[in-house]
Protein backbone atom coordinates (compact mmCIF):
# COMPACT_ATOMS: atom_id res chain seq x y z
CA UNK A 1 0.00 0.00 0.00
CA UNK A 2 1.39 3.55 -0.62
CA UNK A 3 0.65 6.32 1.42
CA UNK A 4 0.61 9.71 0.56
CA UNK A 5 4.57 10.27 0.19
CA UNK A 6 4.37 7.34 -2.33
CA UNK A 7 5.97 4.98 0.13
CA UNK A 8 5.26 1.73 0.39
CA UNK A 9 4.75 0.66 4.13
CA UNK A 10 7.21 -2.07 4.20
CA UNK A 11 8.78 -3.29 7.89
CA UNK A 12 11.82 -1.42 7.24
CA UNK A 13 10.23 2.03 6.62
CA UNK A 14 10.09 5.04 8.52
CA UNK A 15 7.94 5.12 11.28
CA UNK A 16 6.42 8.47 9.73
CA UNK A 17 5.68 6.31 6.56
CA UNK A 18 4.10 3.10 8.01
CA UNK A 19 1.88 6.07 9.74
CA UNK A 20 1.01 7.67 6.50
CA UNK A 21 0.56 4.61 4.94
CA UNK A 22 -2.56 3.72 7.64
CA UNK A 23 -4.18 7.84 6.93
CA UNK A 24 -5.91 7.35 4.02
CA UNK A 25 -6.33 11.13 4.05
CA UNK A 26 -3.22 12.69 5.35
CA UNK A 27 -2.31 15.81 2.88
CA UNK A 28 1.49 17.79 3.48
CA UNK A 29 1.26 21.14 5.17
CA UNK A 30 2.68 23.41 4.07
CA UNK A 31 1.75 22.72 -0.36
CA UNK A 32 1.07 26.40 -0.61
CA UNK A 33 4.64 27.25 0.42
CA UNK A 34 4.19 28.65 3.75
CA UNK A 35 6.99 26.60 4.97
CA UNK A 36 4.90 24.24 6.94
CA UNK A 37 5.87 20.52 7.99
CA UNK A 38 4.09 17.20 8.68
CA UNK A 39 1.12 16.08 7.97
CA UNK A 40 -2.53 16.92 8.45
CA UNK A 41 -5.08 13.77 8.56
CA UNK A 42 -8.73 12.93 10.24
CA UNK A 43 -7.75 11.28 13.36
CA UNK A 44 -9.02 7.96 13.70
CA UNK A 45 -9.28 7.60 17.48
CA UNK A 46 -13.01 9.90 17.04
CA UNK A 47 -15.11 10.64 14.60
CA UNK A 48 -13.91 13.42 12.77
CA UNK A 49 -15.43 15.41 9.81
CA UNK A 50 -12.21 18.01 9.36
CA UNK A 51 -8.71 17.05 9.73
CA UNK A 52 -7.54 17.57 13.52
CA UNK A 53 -4.84 14.77 13.40
CA UNK A 54 -1.02 16.37 12.80
CA UNK A 55 1.04 14.36 12.11
CA UNK A 56 5.38 14.88 11.83
CA UNK A 57 8.81 13.33 12.13
CA UNK A 58 10.48 14.86 15.34
CA UNK A 59 14.50 15.47 14.90
CA UNK A 60 15.47 11.58 16.09
CA UNK A 61 12.78 10.38 13.85
CA UNK A 62 10.51 9.97 16.38
CA UNK A 63 6.70 10.06 15.06
CA UNK A 64 4.84 13.19 16.72
CA UNK A 65 1.05 12.96 16.84
CA UNK A 66 -1.21 15.98 18.20
CA UNK A 67 -4.74 15.66 17.86
CA UNK A 68 -6.37 19.12 18.47
CA UNK A 69 -9.65 16.91 19.71
CA UNK A 70 -7.83 16.15 22.37
CA UNK A 71 -6.95 12.35 21.71
CA UNK A 72 -4.00 10.74 23.31
CA UNK A 73 -1.16 9.18 21.24
CA UNK A 74 -1.58 5.75 22.77
CA UNK A 75 -5.13 5.91 21.31
CA UNK A 76 -4.40 7.02 18.08
CA UNK A 77 -1.54 4.42 17.38
CA UNK A 78 -4.00 1.98 18.78
CA UNK A 79 -6.70 3.32 16.12
CA UNK A 80 -4.48 3.02 13.63
CA UNK A 81 -3.28 -1.39 14.17
CA UNK A 82 -0.13 -0.07 15.60
CA UNK A 83 1.67 0.58 19.06
CA UNK A 84 3.75 3.00 20.68
CA UNK A 85 6.63 1.08 19.87
CA UNK A 86 6.08 0.68 16.36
Amino acid sequence: MANVTGVASPVDASPVDRVLARLSDARRQGANGDGGRGWLARCPAHEDREPSLSVSSGNDGRVLLKCFAGCRPEAITAALGLTMAD
